[in-house]
Formats: structure tokens, C-alpha cells, sequence
């Protein structure tokens, strides 16, 4: 058993010590080398040259001694090896100056006779190259770059393998596999964030959804399958595209200017301001802004309440809403969403970006809106009689409220606008002498933004005042 081992690593040491016959034919100079891929027969050996055009070749016998040379090339319309090129009595053969194609060269030892080595090796001269300069066309919606190469993607390299018994060809096919990468010397985006940079792909490149926003210098990296590379540049191409980009900031009647750029879509209740700067948009030099709505009744389409067209790229808009009862400055009940349109004047160039809609919501007046009990006292706790915070009744346009004592005399009464009602701090009409502490009564009612009326019963009620 121990000798049967002995024997496998011997045989297989013999085996992978042994010279190979392909490896006595070199290429001195080739930027590529591979073998080749047949199922049948040893491989050969395919060089690929990418400069100068043409291929070198150098074969020697596996003894290194004087040896005759007998060079072919392959006649692919005939299937068979041309003579090309002799040399004889050398100990190495060198073949310069070839062009694509298959060659075997024959290596007969001087004086021995029957000691011959066959080798066949492939040349490819590799072509690879830019026509032209890179193409480009610029419009408002897009802009197309285009890297014109010969020989161009999947283009096949047929390599043939003589069956040295049947005499037949047998071929392989490496196909010219292309990859690309294109790259800007700035953001074309302009720091504007979220926007997609899949244009980058092989050839024809279409850079939209927005078109470039910035000028920029293009370049291509062009790799083919055996490495060669291709780098080229366009000159600076000017951004022409305009993109409308704004900031929305809203409040509700009471509320100050959010300081950041955020409103609420579906919860607002009336009268509800938004206000919008478009300073992130690109190239404009006007700027139209449009609002749509539904406040008179409910509408399958959107309906044009207001615009406004502005030439400063800085300049905060404060949108106005033709309302049944004149202007308002705000929005009462009802639906509405908004549009920027951007334009360039001078190239032409127009866009257009819509806000979602902005749900602004229907009156609403909770009895349990207001408190039963509060004491002005002054220690800044529950001073004022006011709705309770959080649960404020919504979307309200007026107001009604007054407040009996026990004997029935009117102690405070206030009537007008809803946002305006500061509450009653306990003293006679919230500028004379203090009221006692008991038990009061009260009556409210008012109306929706809606022309929703409140003035039922159920806000009549009890209100007791603490001051101790």
C-alpha cells in the first residue's frame, strides 16, 4: 500500500513538472495573454496586442538547441496552414510584424531527426478606439452623451483549433464585452438631494429626471474585454434645465412661523396661513405660483383661487384666498394644493412641481372644549377662563360668549372674531372690580369657517370661580 502511494505522487509530480509544449512559443511585447478554451486538445496560446498594430512572435525548441523553423499561417477559407516565414539552424525563431489571425510553427531539432515540437498561438490585433470626440445635445428636459467606439459592444473574436485527426476546425468566440463609467467634475444635481444618478451606462447616455442642473466637464472610462481603455472628456456644457424647488411653511391663526420648512397634509384647522419660498430653485428667472381649490363646494377638479408671478428668487410669497365674504389672508375650510412654475426666460425653459394637497378641516366645537371651574387668583395657573388647551374647538370663525352671575346680571360678554378671544380673567367685563367666588353661569355660540352654527343648548351651562 505505502508503495502504490509512492507511485500516485510520483506519477502525479511527472505530471505537473513535466514542460508543457505551448509554453515553448512566446509573445514578447503583448499587453494580453490567455490560453484558449477547447473542449478538444491541448490549449493554445491567444495574444492580444494593443500597440503598435501589429503582433511578435518567438519559438524555440524544448531542448534549446539549433533547431529548423517552419512558420504557417491559417487559411480559415481553405482550413489550411500557409507557409509564411523560415529560419533554420537557430536555437530561437522570432516572427515580427504580424496581423490577426492563427499561426503554427514547427520546430525540428538539428540532427535529431524525429525531435519535433509543434506550437500554435493566436494574434488579435486590438483596434479598440474612440471615433470622434463624445457627442453631446443638450435640451430643456435632457441631455444626451455619446461615446461612438469601433469595434463596438459584442463584437466576436472567432479563434479556430485544428483536430489533428479529423483534420476539421473547431471554433471559439470571445465577444468584445464593454464596460463604462461615466463621471462629472461636479454635482450636476447642485446639491439638490434625492435625486437619481442612473444615467451612467454604456454608450448613448440619457441624463434627465432632471436634466443636469449644474455646468459640468463629462468624462468616459471605456474598458473592452481584454482591459484596453478608453478616457475622454467634453468640454464644460453649460446647465440650461430649470428645476422648481421650494420650502412650505405654515400656522394655524395662533401659531408663529415654523422655523423649519414643514407643515401638516391632513390636520389644520381655519384659518390656515402657509407661506413659500422658492430660493432652491435653478435657473429660473420667473416664478409663477398657483393655488387650487374646493371652498365652495365639493369638486371633482381642481379650481383656480389664486396666482401670483414673481421675478425675485428670494422673495417669500403670502398667498390670498378670494373667499364669498371678500379677501381673506388664509384659508377657511376645504382643500387645497399649490403649484411653483419655474421659467427661463431666455432659453425657454419651463417646469412645474406640485405640493400635495392641504386638508384644511371643518368646524368643530367640542362641549367638552369648555372648562367648568378656574381660578384668577394670579399665581399663573389657571387664571383665565379659556377653552381647555388641547381640545380647542376648530376651523371657527366667530364667537359669542356671556357670563351671568347667580342674580342673572351679565358679567362679561365678548363677540367677533374667534382667534382674537383672550378669555375672561374674573373681573366685570375683564376691566373692573373682581368678581366674587361662586357659581356662574354662561351661554356660548359661534360659527364655523363652514357656516357651521353653534348656538344650541348644550353650551349653556355652569362655571364655577375659585379665587381662595
Amino acid at each position: 500500500m505505502i508503495n502504490l502511494h509512492k507511485l500516485l505522487i510520483v506519477t502525479l509530480l511527472f505530471v505537473f513538472w513535466q514542460p508543457r509544449s505551448f509554453a515553448q512559443i512566446s509573445a514578447v511585447g503583448a499587453d494580453y495573454s490567455k490560453p484558449t478554451s477547447f473542449l478538444r486538445g491541448k490549449p493554445d496560446a491567444i495574444h492580444v496586442f494593443f500597440s503598435p498594430l501589429t503582433g511578435h512572435l518567438e519559438a524555440k525548441h524544448h531542448s534549446n538547441e539549433n533547431s529548423d523553423f517552419k512558420w504557417e499561417k491559417l487559411d480559415v477559407s481553405t482550413q489550411t496552414f500557409l507557409s509564411v516565414h523560415d529560419e533554420n539552424g537557430v536555437i530561437a525563431s522570432s516572427f515580427s510584424n504580424l496581423s490577426d489571425g492563427g499561426y503554427r510553427v514547427t520546430v525540428d531539432s538539428a540532427g535529431a531527426g524525429t525531435s519535433i515540437d509543434t506550437f500554435a498561438a493566436w494574434i488579435i490585433i486590438d483596434t479598440f478606439q474612440l471615433i470622434g470626440e463624445i457627442a453631446y445635445s443638450s435640451t430643456c428636459d435632457w441631455l444626451d452623451l455619446e461615446a461612438t467606439v469601433r469595434p463596438g459592444a459584442n463584437v466576436p473574436y472567432r479563434i479556430y483549433q485544428m483536430e489533428s485527426l479529423s483534420g476539421m476546425l473547431y471554433d471559439s468566440i470571445i465577444y468584445n464585452r464593454l464596460t463604462t463609467e461615466w463621471t462629472t467634475s461636479v454635482d450636476i444635481y447642485d446639491g439638490l438631494p434625492n435625486i437619481d444618478d442612473s444615467w451612467k451606462k454604456w454608450n448613448k447616455t440619457t441624463i434627465n429626471e432632471p436634466a443636469p442642473l449644474a455646468d459640468a466637464i463629462y468624462t468616459v472610462n471605456i474598458k473592452d474585454v481584454f482591459g484596453k481603455t478608453i478616457n475622454a472628456s467634453t468640454p464644460l456644457i453649460p446647465a440650461i434645465s430649470v428645476y422648481p424647488a421650494f420650502t412650505v411653511e405654515a400656522k394655524g391663526e395662533d401659531d408663529n412661523w415654523a422655523t423649519t420648512s414643514t407643515y401638516d397634509g391632513d390636520n389644520n384647522s381655519a384659518l390656515y396661513y402657509v407661506r413659500f419660498k422658492h430660493d432652491n430653485s435653478r435657473h429660473a428667472t420667473n416664478y409663477t405660483w398657483k393655488g387650487f381649490g374646493n371652498i365652495y363646494v365639493e369638486q371633482t377638479r381642481d379650481l383656480l383661487i389664486w396666482s401670483q408671478t414673481t421675478t425675485s428668487a428670494n422673495e417669500t410669497v403670502y398667498p390670498v384666498v378670494p373667499h364669498r365674504t371678500g379677501n381673506l389672508e388664509g384659508y377657511p375650510t376645504g382643500k387645497y394644493k399649490f403649484q411653483l412654475i419655474v421659467e427661463n426666460t431666455l432659453t425657454g425653459c419651463k417646469d412645474s412641481s406640485v405640493l400635495s394637497y392641504i386638508n384644511v378641516m371643518n368646524s368643530s366645537f367640542p362641549y367638552k372644549s369648555i372648562p367648568n371651574a378656574f381660578t384668577p387668583n394670579g399665581d399663573g395657573q389657571n387664571d383665565i377662563f379659556k377653552f381647555i388647551k388641547g381640545q380647542e374647538p376648530k376651523s371657527m370663525r366667530t364667537i359669542k360668549i356671556q357670563i351671568f352671575d347667580r342674580a342673572g346680571h351679565r358679567v362679561y360678554s365678548y363677540s367677533g372674531a374667534y382667534e382674537k378671544w383672550q378669555g375672561w380673567n374674573g373681573k366685570l367685563n375683564n376691566n373692573g372690580a373682581e368678581c366674587t367666588s361662586g357659581v356662574y353661569s354662561y351661554v356660548v355660540s359661534g360659527t364655523g369657517w363652514d357656516d357651521a352654527s353653534y348656538d344650541n343648548k348644550e353650551y349653556r351651562s355652569f362655571l364655577h370661580l375659585f379665587r381662595d
